[in-house]
């Protein structure tokens, strides 16, 4: 049951990863596509083991163990997604093409062996303990031996590459998903020696070696099975706890963002009906493009807005944050939000402009500047814009419009 729903879960982070890559080119390298292929394949390999699917495939072909061979197959070539995806990382581009022609060649080679070996040899009916029934006929052991070779080689490779990518990695949840991924290739080591001794046990006479060796079989198989869990899981958790926290801030932002666009539907760099098409399916995929675009459109008010930011306003807007014993960055995010909020209604009803005032220039990097407009969309509806709005209603002079001139300004 578990390994039923595990594997429909990393299917549909497949479907969402796939949908990513399809949307965003730039993105379609190599490695990554591979990474995707190795979680896709590797999900439809337990998915093919599990009782109901093992047992329709069986009943539909009317070839016993149908199953297994193409379970095992679809393991193998996960275990080529990864040898490709390592290649990616460690092979000069000229050479990294016909490195992968290669490791495709080796993999079509074993799985046509392993069929041939199983379409010659007559298997035991699946009872959960195939191989250990299996392993005294010749065509079986060659099965095995083809098999568990070809996952030790690419645990030999993750052994060998993945760790200075572990050590170089910047991102926590990445970091330990390498690590996870090392040790799936040791673990995986103590499984794959194991089943080949165990597949080769009886043709070299040692009859009761196989038996032996269970319990180190299993302990190497539930541990490489952990440890390749939590290569796939801990990542994703991460890579979800930043979508989740990109969309927390996209929403935060919203209203801040609703105000200046609304009344300048030109700097909106799609439409609503085409951005809700493109959210459609991908929205856990393009979270971070929606928050820099929603950035980027707010800065672009604050250009239309540039003529407009009063000097005035700006040295009121200080006189209230002092009173309200505002200081450092929450002083500096209220006089920017009370500025741009009288510049924004001074725009919208018509008054002359002054150009006599200015914001602060952001944040060095998307993630500060996402940071620095949360904070200024925070104090846009506190009290310090508010009394600023309400000082420039009782204000009468006459070298500038002003609400009391024959406009009211919206609160």
């Amino acid at each position: 049951m578990f390994a039923r729903y595990f594997s429909a879960a990393l299917l549909l982070g497949v479907v969402t990863a796939a949908v990513d890559l399809w949307r965003n080119p730039s993105r379609r390298s190599g490695a990554r596509v591979s990474r995707v292929l190795t979680v896709a394949l590797g999900a439809t390999a337990m998915l093919l083991l599990t009782p109901g699917v093992y047992s329709a495939i069986d009943r539909s072909s009317g070839v016993d163990n149908l199953a297994r061979l193409l379970s095992n197959s679809t393991t193998m070539a996960a275990c080529a997604a990864i040898q490709i995806m390592i290649l990616y990382w460690v092979t000069p581009p000229p050479r990294v093409g016909r490195a992968v022609l290669v490791r495709l060649a080796v993999l079509a080679v074993a799985v046509a062996a392993m069929a041939v070996a199983f379409a010659v040899t007559p298997t035991a009916e699946n009872n959960g303990n195939w191989q250990a029934d299996n392993t005294t006929k010749h065509g079986i052991s060659v099965y095995l031996a083809v098999y568990f070779g070809y996952l030790a080689w690419t645990a030999v490779q993750i052994i060998q590459f993945v760790p200075r990518y572990a050590r170089r990695a910047h991102l926590t949840h990445i970091k330990i998903g390498l690590w996870c991924f090392v040790a799936f290739g040791w673990t995986g080591m103590i499984y794959n020696g194991t089943g080949l001794i165990t597949a080769v046990a009886d043709d070299l006479g040692a009859t009761g070696l196989p038996a032996a060796l269970v319990p180190v079989y299993l302990t190497g198989l539930g541990l490489s099975i952990v440890s390749l869990i939590l290569s796939v899981v801990v990542p994703i958790l991460g890579i979800a706890w930043v979508k989740s926290y990109r969309a927390y801030q996209c929403c935060r932002l919203r209203p801040f963002w609703a105000a200046l666009t609304g009344a300048h539907p030109e700097i909106l760099l799609e439409t609503p009906g085409r951005r809700f098409a493109y959210n459609i399916g991908c929205i856990f995929a393009r979270e971070h493009q929606a928050l820099y675009r929603r950035t980027t459109e707010i800065r672009d008010v604050y250009l239309s807005l540039r003529p407009w930011l009063d000097a005035e306003v700006q040295a009121a807007a200080e006189r209230h944050a002092d009173a309200a014993g505002l200081s450092g960055r929450r002083r500096a995010a209220a006089v920017e939000a009370a500025v741009v909020k009288a510049a924004l209604h001074a725009k919208v009803s018509g008054y002359a402009p002054t150009g006599t005032g200015d914001v602060q220039p952001g944040g060095k990097d998307m993630p500060s500047e996402v940071a620095w407009l949360l904070r200024v969309a925070a104090e846009f509806s506190g009290p310090v814009a508010a009394q600023v709005l309400d000082e420039l209603r009782r204000d009468g002079t006459a070298d500038r419009p002003t609400p009391t001139q024959g406009r009211e300004l919206p609160a």
